[in-house]
């Protein structure tokens, strides 16, 4: 993530060195209007950038997610990015009526605007034609920014349910759309044919291709399979459903931890980690009830429904190489099944210890994790946080002794992961190098 933090930041850098290269006169200027009509200009431009890569990341693109090293890592990125670029867009509408409601409270005066006396300007011109729109953009992008506000809230309120955040998410395609219309109708007429002018129409139309791509619902259309369900098992003490799939079109098979999406009937497509091992005929989940979806799934599907299968997406490898302490939280175990099944039978594994953290133990569960484990060679320590304390370094090292000699995977709750971080931090482990984790989560 460090490599993509810094690629955003160059990236940021380059904006603004073009930007200023164009307003040269701004810090020694005192006339707050012409800082006000720069920075509003930035602002915008910012903004539109960032929020043109958060649609491209959106897509599901494979080379993205090669590129990120997992589709949960795009996620992240398009999260704080599309934050990011609301954030610059307040700061954008702030300077655009702050002076204005400065003026009519009679604090500031307006200032007097110059007009053009050359007689060839009554004349068609498209500097003219875009100067008549321009009351229109400042509308239209006025509304699409209120419209992305209220979605954005929308979609970080966790207590909105699944059919309405996704539903915010595509109507961010709209106001996306209406922002395109705004930035590129009020781009400053002294920019055009200068590089920002470049970068700022082609972020634009590559982020405007994306939203369209969304608005149609292409988003993973290449990549989904029909499959039809060939069992299912309900573990009432974990809440969790294990769901077993056999894929009726070309199925290409997945990697240890990689994720996929599943789509019942008319319902919106959702995430879960694939628990099959990588060379089985039928992909097999483990679903646990967290939401207004998953709650009661068990009971809405039998064998014989078909299911849309879309994926697989993630980048989570193991490095067998070199001894691996395992954590995982919750459902978080579906992420090391797969591994598990990889591992059976083979001598060579390197030492492993899997740490399952759990609120409350399904006996059956346990046991087909407790035959895995001892097939693969793997250490299992269950932690039932309902009797015992949560899970720290100090516990793992008791056990495994130099913690710095371990690659560390994760998969759990994000709090627990920054948690253990910060603990691994004061123990000098190289967290960017050897800490791995699943970073996905819809919000």
């Amino acid at each position: 993530m460090t490599t993509t933090r810094n690629f955003i930041w160059a990236m940021i850098a380059t904006i603004s060195a073009f930007w200023f290269a164009m307003e040269p006169q701004l810090f020694t200027s005192t006339n707050l209007f012409e800082w006000r009509s720069s920075i509003i200009q930035y602002s915008g431009i910012l903004s539109l950038i960032l929020m043109s890569i958060t649609m491209i990341l959106a897509m599901r693109l494979s080379m993205v997610e090669n590129w990120l090293n997992g589709m949960d890592k795009a996620y992240r990125v398009h999260k704080w990015l599309g934050i990011s670029s609301i954030a610059l867009g307040i700061s954008h509408w702030l300077w655009c009526q702050v002076p204005k409601w400065l003026v009519m409270s009679g604090v500031l005066t307006r200032p007097v605007r110059q007009h053009n006396s050359n007689p060839a300007a009554t004349e068609f011109s498209w500097n003219a034609w875009v100067n008549n729109l321009h009351g229109f953009a400042e509308n239209i992008g006025e509304w699409g920014f209120y419209l992305l506000l209220a979605l954005l809230m929308i979609s970080l309120w966790a207590t909105v349910k699944y059919k309405p955040f996704k539903l915010s998410h595509r109507l961010m395609s709209v106001a996306y759309l209406l922002i395109v219309v705004h930035s590129v109708l009020l781009l400053k007429h002294a920019y055009w044919g200068e590089p920002i002018y470049y970068l700022t129409f082609g972020f634009a139309f590559i982020g405007s291709i994306a939203a369209i791509y969304s608005l149609l619902g292409f988003v993973g259309r290449s990549n989904r399979h029909a499959a039809v369900i060939v069992s299912t098992r309900y573990f009432p003490q974990a809440e969790t459903m294990e769901l077993i799939l056999k894929p009726k079109s070309a199925w290409q098979g997945h990697t240890a931890g990689q994720f996929a999406y599943l789509r019942f009937g008319n319902e919106d497509p959702h995430p879960f980690t694939i628990v099959s091992g990588t060379t089985d005929p039928e992909i097999r989940f483990l679903i646990k009830a967290l939401g207004d979806f998953t709650t009661g799934l068990y009971e809405r599907v039998k064998i014989g429904d078909a299911v849309m299968v879309e994926g697989p997406y993630g980048r989570v490898n193991f490095d067998l190489s070199k001894p691996q302490i395992w954590i995982a939280g919750g459902v978080g175990i579906a992420a090391f099944f797969a591994t598990l099944e990889t591992l059976k039978g083979k001598t060579n594994n390197p030492q492993i210890d899997l740490f399952y953290c759990c609120r409350g133990i399904d006996n059956n569960l346990a046991d087909e994790l407790y035959s895995l484990t001892q097939q693969a060679g793997v250490r299992l320590n269950v932690i039932d946080t309902l009797h015992s304390p949560r899970l720290n370094i100090n516990d793992i090292a008791t056990q495994c002794d130099n913690v710095n000699d371990y690659d560390f995977y994760f998969c759990g709750p994000e709090i627990f992961s920054k948690t253990l971080k910060k603990e691994l931090g004061a123990r000098s482990f190289d967290i960017e190098k050897n800490y791995h984790e699943e970073l996905f989560v819809m919000r």
